[in-house]
C-alpha cells in the first residue's frame, strides 16, 4: 500500500491540536487543583515498585507506564523501554554497521531482544496473557541482509521483514510490563530466553474515560554525525531525511453496573528520503511505513461474580523499501495479524476436594484464535541485469559498449568508457502465514501453607509460505562493431530482447506452496509452601509437539529464605525448552530455478529460443530423531531493603548452559541441509538493581524516584544460526593471522553481550505534579574487543580452501553513555481530566557511540527530539 501527503496531513493534525488546546473553553478548565495519581507506585511501606512489584518472584522486575515512557526511546516501540534492563539486549547490539538511514527509520517493527543470553526468537511474548509469539520463525536460510542494511541487489529468494512477535504493541497503549530473565515459573513455557508480560487497560465499569496522545519528530530536531572510522564521507551518503508521527486514542465505555466495553487504536507512520544511484534519472526516492494497532475488549461480571471477558487485538504493518541500486525494485513489507480470545473465570471462597481444603480458587478457561501473515509485494516478478554501457578490457578483445535503449530511466556513458548497470524489476511476491486455535485451563488458589496452580494447552498450527513466478535475466550480449550484422533479431514482445542487447541467461523460479500441520500440548503443576522463614516452589512442566514428537518434562525448582521483612535469599534450578520446532521445516522443499541460455545467429543476429541448461535441485531441510532444544538454570538472588535510604537492593548471579540446540549437521551444505543437536550455549552475569522512591513534599518537589542497575555478562554460542553456511553469502574473517567463518568467529567472541553495563533512572515530580521529569542514562564501560580494519588478506580456510578475509583486530573500545529526558508539564487540567505537553531527548550528550560506521551507512544519529501531547478525561 502507498501513501500520499503524509507531511501535509502531520502539519494538519499538530495545528489543528494546537488550536484546539488553545481554545479549549475556561468552562472546562477546573477551578481547584486535581490531585492524579502519584507518579511512582508503591506498594507497602518502603516497597519498590519495579524490583518487588511482581507476584511472579524475585526474577521478575515490573515496569508502570512512567518507566515505559521514560526508558523508551520515543518512537513508540514498548520493546526499547525493555532494553534498559540489565538482563535484556536489543539486537542492535550485535550489529557490525551501526551506521542510521532512512530505512532504519522507515523500520517500525517492535526491536528485537535477547533475555538472560537467549536467542532473539527464543522469548514468549504475552499480551493479555496470550503468547504473540511467531511460530514460523524469522530466520532466512540463504543469507539475505535486512533490508535497511542492503545496498546491493537483495537476495531474490529471502523473505524480509519476518519478526518474532506478531502484535506490535505500542507504548501508548499499554499500561503495564513485566520482564521474567530467571526463576521462571512452570505456568509459562516455549523459551530459552525470557518471559515479556504486556498488559493493555482493562474494560471498567466504574466510570467512562479515555485518553488521546500526539508525538511527533523530525530528522531537523536530530543530530547526525558521521561515524566512518577516517571520519570522511567518500560516497558523499545525504543525511537521512525522514519525519515520525504518532497517535493514540483510548475509550473506556461502561455498558450497565456489571459491563465495560474498551477500545484502543494506535498508529505509528514515518517518511523519509534516500539517494539512489547516480545512473538512475530519478535520484531520489520517497518511502513512507505505516504500523496501525487496534483493541477492542468486552468484560462482563455476573451477579455471582464470575466474569466473562471478549477482546480482540489486530496490527497492520506497512513498509515501503524502495532499492538504491535497482530502478523501480520496490518490496512492501506487509504484516497483518489478528488476534481474538474469549476468556470466562470463576472463583470459589473455599473448595474440599479429596480432603483438601482450597482456598480462593479460580478457574479460568480460554479458548483463542489467531491468524498471522508476513508479506513481501513486489512491483514486478521480472528482474534484468542490462547494462548501458559497457568498458573495454585492456588487451582490445572486448570493444566499448554504449545503448540508448534505457536513456528513459538510466543515464549510461555514451562513449563506452565506463561500465554502467542498468538494473530493473522487481522480486515477485512471498509470504509466511499462519493460523493457531487454542485451548487452555488455569485452576489456581491457596492450599495448606501457600499457594498451587494447574494448568494445560492445548494448541493446532497451519503454516503457509508461498511465493509466486520469478525469472531473473542476469547476462546479455552486446552488439559491438565486431558484428558482422546490424542488428538483433529478436522474437515479437520479447521485453528481454532489442536491436543491439539481449539476455542469453535466465533464471526461472515457479511458484511453490508449502504447508506444515501441527499439534501441540503442555501441562504443567506448580506448588509453593511456606515453613517459617522458608518457601519452596516446585512445579513440573510437560511440552509434546508432533513435529519433533518429543515430550519435554521441564522441573521448576526454587526456595527462598527471609529471615525478616528486609531480607530474602533465593536459589533456582530451572529447565526451559525451546518451542521452535516449524521455524526449520517450513524452508523445505524451496525450489532454486531451472537455468535457461540463448544463443544468436552469428551470421544473421536471430535470437534462438531458450532452452534448459541447469536444473538446480531444491533446498532441503531435513529433521527426525532430534531432541528438543533446552537450558538449563542456576540461580542465586539476595533481596534486601537497606535502613540508610529505605532504598531495596537486588543482587542477582544467573548461569545458564544451552544443551541440544539445533545447528546443522557436519555433512550439510548449503543445499542440503540436515538438522542435528549438536549446537550449545553458555551465559553467566552477575547484577546489582537499586531503586527507592521518596515522597518528599518539600518546596516545590513533591516525589523522587531512584533506580540504578549494572550487570557483567559474558555469552557464548556454538552458532548464531541453525542453517549451514550458504557459499553464496558467506564471508571469511581473518584475526590474529587464522582464518574463521562469519559463524566460527562468533563462537569465539560470543555476541549480544557487552562485559559491563549499567543505568540510571531519576524520576521527579513538582508543583502538585504540574511537571514531571525523567532523567536517565544507559552506561556502557569500556572494554577489550575486535573490530574491522577494513583491509583484506587472503588466508587457508581448513574447510573451504584459499579465500579472501576481512582482517579484525583487538581493539580497546571507549565507555559510552546514552541519556535521555522525559519531561511532562500540565498545560490544563479538565473537570475531568487534563491536558499535558510531551517532551523526549534521546542521546542527551550527543554521544554516538565506540563502534565505526561504514561508507555505506557512515551517518550515527546523536540527540534527537520528539514533542507532543496528551489529553486525558
Amino acid at each position: 500500500m502507498r501513501f500520499t501527503s503524509l507531511f501535509l496531513r502531520r502539519r494538519a493534525v499538530l495545528l489543528g491540536t494546537s488550536a484546539l488546546l488553545l481554545s479549549a473553553p475556561a468552562t472546562l478548565l477546573a477551578q481547584e487543583p486535581t490531585v492524579l495519581d502519584p507518579i511512582l507506585i508503591e506498594g507497602e511501606e518502603g516497597q519498590t515498585q519495579a524490583l518487588e512489584g511482581s507476584d511472579e518472584g524475585v526474577g521478575a522486575t515490573a515496569l508502570d507506564t512512567d518507566a515505559i515512557i521514560i526508558r523508551g526511546d520515543g518512537s513508540g516501540d514498548a520493546n526499547t523501554a525493555l532494553t534498559t534492563l540489565p538482563h535484556v539486549q536489543s539486537d542492535k547490539v550485535s550489529r557490525s554497521d551501526p551506521g542510521s538511514n532512512v530505512d532504519d527509520v522507515l523500520d517500525l517493527q517492535p526491536q528485537e531482544l535477547s533475555i538472560s543470553g537467549g536467542s532473539l526468537t527464543e522469548n514468549t511474548i504475552l499480551l493479555n496473557g496470550v503468547s504473540i509469539n511467531s511460530v514460523t520463525g524469522t530466520t532466512n536460510p540463504l543469507g539475505a541482509d535486512e533490508l535497511n542494511r542492503e545496498t546491493n541487489s537483495p537476495n531474490y529468494m529471502a523473505t524480509f521483514g519476518l519478526h518474532s512477535q506478531t502484535q506490535f504493541v505500542p507504548s501508548s497503549l499499554i499500561d503495564s510490563a513485566e520482564v521474567l530473565d530467571n526463576n521462571i515459573s512452570a505456568q509459562y513455557g516455549g523459551f530459552q530466553g525470557g518471559v515479556v508480560k504486556y498488559e493493555l487497560k482493562k474494560p471498567s465499569p466504574d466510570q467512562a474515560e479515555g485518553s488521546f496522545t500526539l508525538n511527533y519528530g523530525t530528522s531537523d530536531w536530530a543530530n547526525y554525525e558521521i561515524g566512518t572510522k577516517d571520519g570522511q564521507n567518500p560516497d558523499d551518503q545525504p543525511k537521512p531525511t525522514w519525519t515520525k508521527l504518532e497517535y493514540a486514542y483510548d475509550f473506556n465505555q461502561p455498558v450497565g453496573d456489571r459491563s465495560a466495553l474498551r477500545f484502543g487504536f494506535s498508529r505509528r507512520s514515518a517518511e523519509g528520503t534516500k539517494a539512489k544511484l547516480p545512473q538512475y534519472v530519478e535520484n531520489e526516492v520517497e518511502n513512507e511505513s505505516r504500523s496501525d494497532f487496534y483493541s477492542l475488549s468486552y468484560s462482563h461480571e455476573f451477579l455471582n461474580g464470575d466474569t466473562v471477558t471478549l477482546s480482540g487485538q489486530y496490527t497492520d504493518y506497512d513498509q515501503e523499501w524502495t532499492s538504491n541500486y535497482i530502478e523501480n525494485l520496490d518490496v512492501d513489507v506487509i504484516e497483518k495479524s489478528l488476534s481474538l480470545d474469549a476468556k470466562f473465570e470463576k472463583s470459589w471462597d473455599l473448595l474440599s476436594f479429596a480432603g483438601i481444603d482450597l482456598r480462593d480458587t479460580k478457574l479460568t478457561f480460554r479458548a483463542i484464535h489467531q491468524d498471522n501473515e508476513t508479506s513481501n509485494n513486489s512491483n514486478s516478478d521480472t528482474l534484468y541485469y542490462w547494462y548501458g554501457s559497457y568498458a573495454p578490457n585492456s588487451s582490445g578483445s572486448r570493444p566499448p559498449f554504449y545503448t540508448d535503449t534505457f536513456d528513459a530511466w538510466c543515464n549510461a556513458d555514451d562513449t563506452g568508457a565506463t561500465s554502467v548497470a542498468c538494473r530493473i524489476g522487481g522480486l515477485g511476491d512471498k509470504t509466511y502465514s499462519d493460523k493457531q486455535n487454542q485451548i487452555e485451563a488455569l485452576f489456581e488458589g491457596e492450599v495448606w501453607n501457600g499457594n498451587f496452580a494447574l494448568g494445560a494447552n492445548i494448541t493446532e498450527v497451519k503454516a503457509n509460505r508461498t511465493a509466486s513466478d520469478f525469472v531473473f535475466y542476469s547476462v546479455a550480449n552486446r552488439l559491438t562493431d565486431t558484428s558482422s550484422f546490424d542488428a538483433y533479431t529478436c522474437a515479437e514482445d520479447d521485453p528481454s530482447c532489442y536491436d543491439d542487447i539481449y539476455m542469453n541467461r535466465r533464471l526461472v523460479y515457479d511458484a511453490y506452496d508449502v504447508d506444515i500441520d501441527a499439534f501441540a500440548a503442555s501441562a504443567f503443576a506448580e506448588l509453593e509452601q511456606t515453613w517459617g522463614t522458608v518457601t519452596l516452589r516446585a512445579g513440573l512442566r510437560a511440552d509434546y509437539n508432533d513435529v519433533l514428537d518429543n515430550l519435554d518434562l521441564a522441573p521448576r525448582l526454587s526456595a527462598t529464605w527471609k529471615p525478616s521483612d528486609d531480607f530474602k535469599l533465593a536459589v533456582g534450578v530451572n529447565r526451559y525448552y525451546s518451542d521452535s520446532y516449524l521455524a526449520y521445516a517450513i524452508h523445505d522443499g524451496i525450489p532454486r530455478g531451472q537455468v535457461q541460455t540463448r544463443t544468436h545467429n552469428t551470421s544473421t543476429g536471430e535470437v534462438g529460443d531458450w532452452v534448459d541448461s541447469t536444473n538446480n535441485r531444491p533446498y532441503s531441510f531435513t529433521q527426525s530423531n532430534l531432541d528438543t532444544p533446552y537450558t538449563d538454570e542456576f540461580s542465586l538472588t539476595a533481596l534486601f531493603r537497606e535502613n540508610w535510604t529505605g532504598g531495596t537492593w537486588r543482587l542477582t548471579g544467573l548461569y545458564r548452559e544451552g544443551k541440544d540446540q539445533f545447528a546443522a549437521s557436519e555433512d550439510s551444505g548449503s543445499v542440503d541441509q540436515t538438522l542435528s543437536n549438536d549446537g550449545w550455549s553458555k551465559y553467566k552475569s552477575v547484577s546489582l538493581e537499586y531503586e527507592n522512591n521518596w515522597e518528599v513534599n518539600r518546596g516545590a518537589l513533591d516525589s523522587l524516584g531512584l533506580y540504578l542497575s549494572g550487570i557483567w555478562a559474558d555469552r557464548r554460542v556454538s552458532s548464531d544460526t541453525y542453517y549451514a553456511e550458504d557459499e553464496g553469502s558467506l564471508y571469511f574473517i581473518a584475526y590474529n593471522d587464522e582464518s574463521y567463518s562469519s559463524a566460527e568467529f562468533n563462537e569465539i567472541t560470543g555476541n549480544l553481550d557487552i562485559p559491563v553495563r549499567a543505568t540510571v533512572e531519576l524520576r521527579s515530580a513538582w508543583q502538585n505534579e504540574r511537571l514531571k521529569l525523567g532523567l536517565g542514562a544507559d552506561i556502557t564501560a569500556g572494554y577489550d574487543g575486535v573490530r574491522n580494519t577494513d583491509t583484506t588478506k587472503t588466508l587457508v580456510n581448513d574447510t573451504y580452501g584459499s579465500q579472501s578475509h576481512e582482517v579484525y583486530e583487538d581493539y580497546k573500545f571507549d565507555a559510552v553513555v546514552a541519556a535521555y529526558l522525559t519531561a511532562t508539564l500540565r498545560l490544563a487540567e479538565l473537570n475531568t481530566g487534563a491536558v499535558d505537553l510531551n517532551l523526549k531527548v534521546s542521546n542527551l550528550f550527543n554521544d554516538i557511540g565506540n563502534t565505526t560506521a561504514t561508507d555505506d551507512n557512515p551517518w550515527i544519529e546523536g540527540r534527537s527530539f520528539y514533542i507532543g501531547t496528551s489529553v486525558t478525561w
